[in-house]
């Protein structure tokens, strides 16, 4: 038989190669083993274009795996493959980054003159800048450092009241239409404005809308009659816990009484008139009781020598006569606007003074008044009342406006008189207005009262800037001192208000080494300010005249005021600066608040406007070696920071006027951030507010970096930051 096959039982597969993956990528100093999977059904061969790229293994057969190492990588990033060739040739990119440390150099573009940041310069008048030798500041003072704010790239100058008052500081004003004398002419002021505006810079003024000086014309006027047409312009009453009570006084809620904002005056002051004042004494012959009479002459008996006087106003004195009996007399001619008292000695107070007992405090026509040497209240003459007065500041030197309630302020005598004064000074080239103490204007800070009253006054006060024939708004910033969530209200009634948390976050971040939640608070702060207001712009600072100084706060610690300023410029919000701020000044207000408020050292051995301070100056810090002489000549110096950083703000407008969000960066000493424009701009800040070096990985583009405070660096597309150290990038 013949055997016949009938086909064939198999084909011969064909050969086959495949690797995964095709990209490995290592780090510079990575020491693991990568694998490869190799799957074939035929033998295979490896090789690896350079030698820095090492296999366990140059061939094999079937599936397979190879493991891959690198060694590590002192240089820059590189690059090279692995071929592996059987049935098919598959090759995999290997990539390593370098271990190579490139140190960061900032190459901003050049500044093209244009200021965009808007940043603040809070000067106090009285001890920037004497002109004339007088030891006070004044406004050519400030017109000849213009130079030097113009450098410091600011925008506008923030003034200390300018106008006469009864304090150095300023802020108990005796006329809002004048300039205070010691600070120059309204010439003076007026040319000023006009240098100022052509350098580009803006003269805020610092406005007192919560009250006036207890010596201002209209209080004098107000307290003495309730016929003065300045009567309705302060906050008076004769009962006022019970006119509070009983919502009488519509600027307080009926829980407003604080027993320590009433003080006492005297209303209807006598005019000139001539009596004769009987002074009996008791057995030790010391002061008993008076009475007092009118009479048609001055005539005196016996001799002036009793030892005991009339005091009747500052320097005023007359001594009483004597016929060597227990009873003295006194004819004169008097005029006082608040009484009288009886003193022993001509120089000491204490045990010397006697006045009424606290129960009767009126003298009356031909009665006999029994005196107090322990009370001694002011003796009220005939005619004569007490009245009482609010100043929310606990201090009998303010006397607080009345405005009425607070949806109608707009008609009050007094808003009406303090809006024209203003108006005055916006028509004379005045940019904006820094409203003191506004949540204390209505007595409850947590109302709607004084966001309604301070809408008001920004409509009104921009109505005259728009009228004046500038265009835009009037710049006008709210002080608020209180945490940023009780803040958030005031922006119905200002597009600005200090952000003092700022400073407060910067100071906690810099001393506890530690980010916090710092970024998360900045971001959440200014959506609710935006909800509030559209065009709500925080006002960032550090310190200001009624805190303690940022370097003493800091510790002194020259690092951490260079970021604190970095921080500062590279933040969402309109900057301000603080007058020796940029110098390192330190100081705080124990001693009282002049030391916080240190004049400018200008060169290195001249003299400074101390004048005003009443020897409260802290001379041991104002050395050669900070002064603005020393600090411009030294590149490294505080000063110079904030001269570069404040350069790169208003030249990038992703810093200059950009919105925050998250850079998600992480590490417990690092804040981060971007920044970005309107137009799409955007920046990435990173701080290290550590006391070492930290390498941190960061997203995006590190290849262009516009500002550098301390030492940061570049190694395998991470970035090293020494301690106290910021980068910014332009992505």
């Amino acid at each position: 038989m013949l055997a016949v096959s009938c086909g064939e039982s198999g084909q011969k597969e064909p050969d086959t190669l495949s690797v995964s993956p095709t990209d490995l990528s290592f780090s510079a100093d990575d020491v693991s083993t990568k694998l490869l999977s190799i799957k074939s059904n035929t033998t295979w061969v490896v090789s690896a274009s350079a030698d820095w790229i090492l296999l366990d293994k140059t061939s094999g057969s079937g599936n397979a795996p190879l493991a891959v190492k690198v060694s590590s990588n002192e240089g820059d990033d590189r690059e090279g493959t692995i071929s592996v060739k059987g049935a098919q040739n598959v090759t995999v990119k290997v990539t390593q980054s370098g271990g190579k440390v490139s140190y960061l150099t900032p190459v901003p573009v050049a500044f093209d003159g244009k200021k965009r940041a808007g940043t603040i310069y809070q000067l106090l008048v009285y001890s920037f800048a004497d002109s004339n030798g007088d030891g006070i500041g004044d406004f050519n003072g400030i017109t000849s450092k213009l130079d030097y704010l113009d450098d410091m790239g600011v925008s506008a100058l923030w003034l200390s009241p300018i106008h006469p008052a009864m304090s150095y500081h300023g802020y108990d004003v005796k006329d809002y239409y004048s300039v205070n004398p010691e600070y120059g002419t309204e010439e003076d002021f007026k040319n000023l404005l006009s240098k100022a505006k052509a350098k580009g810079i803006d003269i805020y003024l610092d406005y007192v809308l919560n009250h006036a000086g207890k010596d201002h014309p209209w209080f004098q006027s107000a307290k003495a009659s309730e016929s003065s047409p300045y009567r309705d312009y302060f906050v008076f009453s004769t009962n006022p816990a019970a006119d509070i009570s009983a919502g009488r006084l519509a600027m307080f809620p009926k829980n407003g009484y604080d027993s320590g904002q009433w003080f006492s005056c005297v209303s209807g002051s006598a005019s000139s008139m001539k009596v004769k004042f009987t002074l009996t004494l008791d057995a030790a012959g010391k002061p008993k009781t008076l009475k007092i009479e009118q009479v048609d002459e001055i005539s005196n008996s016996g001799t002036p020598t009793s030892g005991i006087w009339l005091y009747y106003g500052d320097g005023k004195m007359s001594q009483f006569y004597t016929t060597g009996g227990s009873v003295c007399t006194l004819s004169i001619d008097i005029s006082s606007s608040w009484g009288v008292l009886i003193r022993t000695s001509q120089t000491q107070w204490d045990s010397y003074k006697y006045g009424a007992p606290s129960s009767n405090h009126q003298l009356e026509w031909g009665k006999e008044l029994t005196l107090s040497n322990t009370d001694a209240s002011d003796i009220l003459l005939p005619g004569m009342d007490i009245l009482m007065y609010h100043s929310h500041f606990w201090t009998d030197w303010f006397a607080d406006f009345n405005y009425g309630p607070a949806s109608t302020s707009e008609t009050s005598p007094a808003f009406i008189d303090l809006a024209a004064s203003a108006d005055k000074w916006i028509n004379m080239g005045v940019g904006g207005l820094r409203l003191d103490a506004v949540k204390h204007i209505y007595w409850d800070e947590n109302s709607n009262e004084n966001p309604t009253f301070l809408d008001k006054w920004y409509q009104r006060c921009n109505a005259t800037y728009k009228a004046a024939g500038n265009t835009g708004n009037i710049y006008m910033v709210g002080e608020v001192f209180s945490e940023a969530s009780k803040t958030f209200n005031y922006y119905k009634g200002l597009p600005s208000v200090f952000e003092f948390s700022f400073w407060w976050g910067v100071k906690d971040a810099l001393n506890n080494r530690s980010a916090g939640s710092f970024v998360n608070n900045l971001i959440s702060w200014r959506s609710s300010y935006t909800a509030k207001r559209a065009d709500a712009v925080p006002a960032i600072k550090l310190t200001n005249h009624d805190e303690n100084r940022a370097a003493s706060d800091l510790g002194k610690s020259e690092a951490k005021e260079k970021q604190a300023a970095a921080i500062l410029l590279t933040a969402e919000g309109r900057p301000v600066f603080y007058q020796g701020e940029e110098l390192g000044y330190w100081g705080v207000k124990d001693g009282g608040d002049e030391y916080v408020r240190t004049p400018m050292k200008w060169t290195k051995s001249g003299a400074v406007a101390s004048g005003r301070l009443g020897g409260k100056v802290d001379n041991s810090m104002l050395t050669s070696s900070i002064s603005v002489e020393a600090q411009n000549e030294a590149a490294n110096s505080l000063m110079n920071v904030y001269k570069t950083f404040s350069k790169v703000r208003n030249t990038y407008p992703a810093l200059a006027s950009g919105k925050m969000s998250s850079a998600n960066i992480s590490g417990s000493t690092i804040l981060s951030w971007y920044m970005t424009s309107s137009d799409g701009q955007k920046v990435l800040v990173v701080h290290n507010v550590a006391s070492s070096a930290k390498t941190v990985d960061v997203p995006g583009d590190i290849s262009k970096p516009i500002a550098v405070l301390g030492s940061a660096a570049v190694k395998g597309g991470q970035v090293i930051l020494e301690a106290n150290s910021s980068v910014v990038f332009l992505q």
